[in-house]
């Protein structure tokens, strides 16, 4: 694991009082932050429970393991686990500006 001061990944006060929040005793689930494609707005990176592999970076943060794909890592670093009105938000040096999103059509535009 890597140390917190040389992390590819870190965690912020409100994103680590919000995991404890949701996991408050000592048994704690590793967290995957990963590419999401599942947003009407575009693609993000998301946050759920996994168990990393050889094929990870994980780090310990604040008593949490957070684990990333080592290659998505490389090209996100630094990445910041934030948690704010609408949940965890992660901000990386990723920009998805350009991708655009897509709703299937259920946004209410229509196709002539």
């Amino acid at each position: 694991m890597e140390s917190a001061a040389t992390s590819p990944i870190r965690l912020t006060e409100t994103a680590r009082q919000a995991l404890e929040g949701l996991f408050p005793g000592a048994a704690r689930p590793q967290l995957r932050i990963f590419l999401s494609f599942m947003h009407a707005s575009g693609p993000r990176l998301d946050l759920a429970p996994d168990t990393a592999t050889d094929a990870d970076v994980v780090v310990e943060a604040a008593g949490h393991a957070l684990c990333m794909a080592r290659l998505l890592c490389d090209q996100a670093a630094p990445v910041t686990v934030d948690c704010g009105p609408q949940g965890f938000v992660i901000h990386s040096s990723l920009d998805f500006s350009g991708a655009g999103g897509n709703c299937g059509g259920a946004c209410g535009s229509h196709h002539h």
